[in-house]
């Protein structure tokens, strides 16, 4: 059977029980972090500017915009909460994508759902089938995808993730299903060379619209080709260069594989790139045991499991935006202030004297015994602080391989939600919130879960 109509029958076919429970858990609580910081991100610059942009365009309103205190189209919403939910880069990521899934599931499975008024069951399905397609496309990507050509693996590979998604809660059959993916994967994009911007999370927003739309117009009997993974001119083969891909793995792994139980969610402590987060753990192992004077350190050498920059590509930042995609800023704000939380990530924070004299003393380099080959291989960070009278404090940080919730327990992801959301909702509204997300396969409707979401825009 053909790759995209093998993925397409999986979606159509796949009910609660096919996930193992903690697997199911684990996407409960994805759900929650994603919502999380996407309230939090609805006072960012960007949300004002999209926010604006899609009111003056006018349309329907079916759908909410979260923190926002208004309604607009599914496709418009799913935009809107695509790229608040990723502005902070707050939000979760998994290693068959090496990139951030939530963001681009999440948002066109609320959008849909509200609209048609579906269950949170429905909402919950089209997010795991989402999370299991993309996953499996993601495995079967060249390394050079991930790594050399430029794509931010997000939104490619997102678009087709959002377009399940859309799909499922759209009850759209099998034929219908591969022509959504198809027509998603004429519309994916997405840049590397964008971090560090407002752009970079608009590409989650648009992965988010193009699902949406490619949904609806299939539904509306819009056509597109059912060969969209394999074709000799299909999304495989185009963005991974041409070369280095493994579409047979699509159909090995594709409902074997439970991707939420072996790639997991990991769950962001730090709201800046994933690339930097195990550095920033041992250089937390660090300061727990030998509080550190800035003006003593010599140098802090980052031995990374990547070929630098990759995604951290600002080694020399000027910007908040800047701030989060740049090892050198995240380590020189954890060492001056001890932790890495929202508030550094700041221009004044990013371009504070303190900030800009430590920066140009932290370098990250990959062993020589691993240059060349594909992220993550090595799978550990290790960072050496360097100081004046001669000491090197070293830690070493593993990647969590095991496990379907990675990084945070569903406490600690009910912890975050709370904070991000202290700022825009009532503590009644997000306690509501908690309960409900907590039990979101037992929703009858999920639009009373969006109410409380879109709030009422004040902030």
């Amino acid at each position: 059977m053909e790759i995209t109509r093998r993925i397409a029958d999986y979606v159509v076919s796949t009910q609660l029980e096919d996930f193992p429970p903690d697997g199911i858990q684990a996407a409960k609580g994805a759900i929650m972090d994603c919502l999380g910081c996407a309230l939090a991100g609805s006072r960012e610059p960007l949300a004002d500017i999209l926010s604006e942009f899609v009111q003056a365009n006018g349309g329907g309103a079916s759908a909410s915009v979260i923190g926002r205190g208004f309604k607009t189209t599914a496709a418009d919403a799913a935009q809107v909460n695509g790229a608040i939910s990723h502005a902070l880069d707050y939000d979760d990521i998994t290693r068959a994508l090496k990139g951030h899934p939530t963001a681009v599931l999440m948002p066109p499975a609320l959008a849909l759902a509200e609209s048609q008024g579906a269950t949170g069951l429905e909402m919950l399905m089209a997010y795991m089938l989402g999370f299991e397609v993309a996953c499996s496309i993601g495995e079967a990507m060249s390394p050079e995808y991930y790594d050399e050509l430029g794509w931010h693996p997000t939104g490619p590979v997102g678009a087709l993730g959002a377009a399940v998604a859309a799909s499922r809660i759209l009850k759209l059959d099998r034929d219908q299903t591969a022509m959504a993916i198809f027509l998603a994967a004429s519309q994916a994009a997405g840049l590397r060379q964008n971090f560090g911007t407002m752009t970079k999370p608009f590409h989650a927003g648009a992965a988010c619209r193009t699902g949406v739309t490619a949904a609806q117009l299939v539904a509306a009997g819009f056509t597109a080709s059912l060969d969209a993974i394999e074709g000799r001119f299909g999304f495989l083969h185009a963005f991974s260069g041409g070369a280095g891909y493994e579409a047979d793995r699509i159909s090995e792994n594709l409902g074997k594989t439970c991707y939420l139980v072996e790639s997991g969610i990991e769950i962001k402590k730090y709201p800046c790139c994933g690339s930097a987060h195990l550095a920033l753990d041992a250089t937390a192992r660090i300061l727990d045991r030998s509080p550190l004077n800035a003006a003593n350190i010599e140098k802090i050498d980052v031995l990374v499991d990547f070929d630098p920059p990759r995604s951290l590509i600002h080694d020399r930042p000027r910007s908040a935006l800047e701030g989060k995609f740049s090892m050198q800023y995240c380590l020189a704000a954890a060492v001056l202030d001890n932790k890495v939380g929202m508030d550094a990530f700041t221009d004044k924070q990013v371009l504070r004297p303190e900030a800009q004299d430590l920066i140009p003393k932290i370098t990250m380099r990959r062993s020589a015994d691993f240059q060349g080959q594909p992220s993550w291989v090595e799978a550990y960070n290790q960072v050496a602080v360097h100081l004046k009278d001669g000491t090197v404090l070293t830690e070493r940080v593993d990647r969590i391989r095991e496990g379907a919730l990675r990084g945070g327990t569903m406490d600690e992801i009910i912890d975050k939600f709370r904070d991000c959301a202290s700022t825009i909702l009532t503590t009644d509204d997000t306690q509501e919130l908690v309960a409900g997300l907590s039990e979101l396969e037992q929703l009858p409707d999920i639009r009373h879960i969006a109410d409380l979401l879109r709030g009422d825009g004040a902030g």
